[in-house]
Formats: structure tokens, C-alpha cells, sequence
């Protein structure tokens, strides 16, 4: 026990020995009227340790200025959401301590596992680097924003965006600074004008369209074309792509396309393909326009509320009417009435007159037999069957639609009577048709 007593007398004594050796400053953060001060410190058991403790007591220092500034900084003059205040909070505090410079390092101190740096920063010097840089970074962020409004005034609204953004960008890292500037006889703080003129650049859109109302007729081409127009504040906006869809009923629309000059895209309904009396088009901005913005402006755009305009198709009366011809090669015997059912489901009302039809449906099949496979009470027959639909314009004699269900091969108890083999074969094609045949019938454009 008393040498236990000794030992950690010992320990004790060591102890108060090294931490009475050390600097004041490593208990003790300094403060300076005249500099700021910055500790840091690193294990000694990292290679690094000069570097990190460096590293940490730069930012020991910017957390100062930082928070010297804070209060009238950028993020608290404008109305930031939480992800972009994020985004531009991990760019100041990065730059501020990255772009301290004139600092020195006034004592270093080794403890037994760590190491510790003091540094200082000279508040005159500091100020005076500062505003060196401080009108440089203006300059840079005057430039961009003027050259933004010129381009939005032109209503190139993707080269202004684009302008808006690389000023933002260039002026962010340094937000702890005062950045305002007199433009035209007033005060305009720099960052704030860039940061409103980013989010306000789409602001006051509309999109018209040429026609309210127009008329239609199932698996036919709408000849009128749709044209949308976009606007800002009245001023057509040439160069944005816009995109037309069906919203209510179905059809084909020609593809997105860029405003031209006087801010207007045209599109073709290329084909109906829906029953609905009532139909809806929107048109709107694509996608693709906005994900080709910058990478700062989609963020900062994100709650847009872009415009969108909606068109009527209104049906026709007209029925769209087929006659079914069974071929005589129709080895498939029964599967007419199969086919006549989903042509029914389908947008065709089938007649008995081929003279009074739309269309002229060529129904052939086939089945073929093949090799008994199992054995004893379970042998099965194989077959192979084919059918093939080809549906004519009954007017110009046009191939609308050319499809087969080639060879499908289908298994049936060897001891079903032939009726009950060509129904089982009826069955499995018919639910493959029923799969494939219906899209493809969306497709047919009767004009």
C-alpha cells in the first residue's frame, strides 16, 4: 500500500510539472484589442499534426469574423429556404477560413500526445487585404449582373439565369463581407440583387394557346395545329421548349420544341386513340429545359410555379367500323367471335357491310401438330399455332397494322377430342393477343 501511495504521488507530481510547463495560452484562449487570435491544436500521433493544428486555428479565427459579421450578412437580408441556406452557409464558412491570409504563427507547445499552435491575425492588416479584395469581388459580381439584365431584357432568359447564377456563384464565398454597391444613384447590395434576380427571372410567365376548342375524330390526325405561346409580362420569350401531352384521353402529339422568335411552339395531334367525347392537351415547359439550368438556378427554382395552358378535343360523332374477313386458311376455327370481342373493347364497332366499313380486317390461322411428350395416362400432344390480323384502310387499301403470333407453342391431353385442341390453342393465343394487340391498335391512324 505504501508503494501503491508513492506511485501515484509520483504520477501526481509528473503531472503538475508538465501542465505547469505549459504556455498560458493552451489553458487560457488570449484576447486581443489589436489582433484576432486564433489555438489549435492536433494529436501527435497523427503525421499531419502541423498541418490540422494549423488548419484548426485559421478556423479558430475565421469563426471570429464570422461572427463578427453575421448579423448583417447576406442570409439574413434575404429570405432563404432551408436547403439553398444551407448550400450557401457551406460555401462561406469554407472560403472565410481558405482566404485568411497574413497570419503568423506566434508560439508553438508540444504536450505529451498533442501539439498546439498559436497563431495571430493583425485587425488592421486584415481590414486593409480585405477591402482589396472586397472590390475585386464586386467588380466581378457588378459585371454579371449587368450583363443578366441585359440578356433578360433581351428575353434570353437562359443566358440571363445562366449570368445571375455565375455572379451568385462568384460573390458567395465571400457574403461575410459588405458587398453593396451604388447603381444609378442608389445603394443595391450586390448578392441580394443576384439571389432576387435568379428567382424572380421566371416570374410573371404565361403560356396561350391559338385555340380553345377543336375538334377530333378517333384514329385520325387533328389537321389545326396547337400552338402555345409563352410570355413574360406581356413580352413574348423566344428559345424555351415546350412540351405537349394528353391529360384526359390519349392520343399521339408531336414532340417538344423551342419557342421560335415570336415565343410560340406549334404541335400536331397525330392520332387519337381514346373513345373519351372530352379530351384534354396541356401545354407546358419541359422538363428537359429545366434540367439544362444551371445547377445553382434549379436549386433556387425549385418552388417555380411554371405556367401551362389546356386545350379541348372535342370527338366527332364518326364511329370507326370494321369488317372481319376470315381467311380461308383459319385452322383455328372459333376464334372469330374471340377477336371480334376485343376489337369491340377496343374503338371498333364491327359490321356486316364491308362496303359501308372503315377497316378491312384479314383474319388467317394455322395450327400445326407436333411430337406426344409424357408418358401413360399424362401424354400431352404438342401444337404450334399461328394467327395473323392485318387491318386495311378500306378506302385507300393502305397495310394499317400487319401483326402474328407466330408458332406458340401449346400442350393439350393427348386423349381432348380435336374441338377440345383447338380450343385450348384458341385460349393460349388469345391471351397473348390480348397482351400485345390492343397498344398496337392505339397506333393505327386512319387519315
Amino acid at each position: 500500500m505504501k508503494r501503491l501511495f508513492i506511485t501515484l504521488a509520483c504520477v501526481a507530481t509528473t503531472t503538475v510539472a508538465i501542465m505547469a510547463q505549459a504556455p498560458h495560452w493552451v489553458v487560457t484562449h488570449p484576447v486581443s484589442e489589436k489582433e484576432y487570435v486564433g489555438i489549435g491544436s492536433a494529436s501527435l500521433s497523427d503525421a499531419d499534426h502541423v498541418k490540422k493544428a494549423t488548419a484548426n486555428a485559421l478556423a479558430d479565427i475565421s469563426s471570429q469574423i464570422a461572427i463578427k459579421v453575421e448579423n448583417n450578412s447576406f442570409l439574413h437580408t434575404v429570405d432563404v429556404d432551408g436547403k439553398s441556406r444551407e448550400m450557401l452557409e457551406d460555401k462561406i464558412e469554407g472560403s472565410l477560413a481558405a482566404w485568411i491570409e497574413g497570419q503568423e504563427l506566434k508560439e508553438s507547445y508540444s504536450s505529451e500526445d498533442t501539439y498546439y499552435v498559436y497563431y495571430t491575425l493583425d485587425k488592421k492588416k486584415y481590414a486593409k487585404n480585405t477591402e482589396t479584395r472586397r472590390k475585386q469581388i464586386l467588380s466581378t459580381g457588378i459585371d454579371y449582373l449587368q450583363k443578366g439584365r441585359d440578356a433578360e431584357a433581351s428575353m434570353n432568359l437562359t443566358q440571363a439565369l445562366r449570368l445571375y447564377c455565375q455572379g451568385l456563384e462568384s460573390v458567395t464565398p465571400w457574403l461575410f463581407m459588405n458587398l453593396t454597391a451604388t447603381i444609378d444613384g442608389s445603394t443595391t447590395n450586390i448578392p441580394v440583387e443576384l439571389y432576387n434576380s435568379c428567382i424572380n427571372l421566371f416570374a410573371g410567365m404565361a403560356i396561350t394557346t391559338n385555340v380553345a376548342n377543336i375538334e377530333g375524330e378517333s384514329f385520325k390526325a387533328i389537321n389545326t395545329p396547337i400552338a402555345g405561346c409563352l410570355s413574360k409580362n406581356g413580352e413574348v420569350v423566344p428559345n424555351v421548349k415546350l412540351k405537349a401531352t394528353f391529360v384526359t384521353g390519349g392520343g399521339a402529339i408531336s414532340p417538344a420544341i423551342e419557342t421560335d422568335f415570336n415565343g410560340t411552339a406549334e404541335f400536331y395531334v397525330t392520332n387519337i386513340t381514346s373513345k373519351e367525347k372530352v379530351q384534354e392537351v396541356r401545354i407546358s415547359i419541359d422538363e428537359e429545359f429545366v434540367n439544362s439550368l444551371p445547377e445553382t438556378g434549379r436549386e433556387l427554382l425549385k418552388g417555380q410555379m411554371w405556367p401551362s395552358a389546356k386545350v379541348t378535343i372535342t370527338l366527332k360523332n364518326a364511329t370507326v367500323t370494321a369488317y372481319i374477313y376470315m381467311n380461308e386458311k383459319n385452322d383455328l376455327e372459333g376464334i372469330e367471335k374471340q377477336m371480334s370481342r376485343l376489337l369491340t373493347n377496343n374503338y371498333f364497332v364491327v359490321s356486316e357491310d364491308p362496303d359501308a366499313a372503315t377497316c378491312f380486317i384479314d383474319i388467317s390461322s394455322e395450327m400445326d401438330m407436333g411430337n406426344t411428350v409424357g408418358g401413360g395416362l399424362y401424354d400431352l400432344n404438342t401444337c404450334y399455332c399461328t394467327l395473323t390480323v392485318k387491318i386495311y384502310n378500306n378506302k385507300s387499301e393502305e397495310l394499317l397494322l400487319d401483326y402474328s403470333v407466330n408458332r406458340l407453342k401449346v400442350l393439350s391431353p393427348a386423349q381432348n377430342t380435336a374441338e377440345e385442341t383447338i380450343a385450348t390453342g384458341i385460349r393460349e393465343v388469345m391471351k397473348r393477343v390480348n397482351r400485345e394487340l390492343p397498344g398496337k391498335l392505339k397506333k393505327i391512324n386512319l387519315n
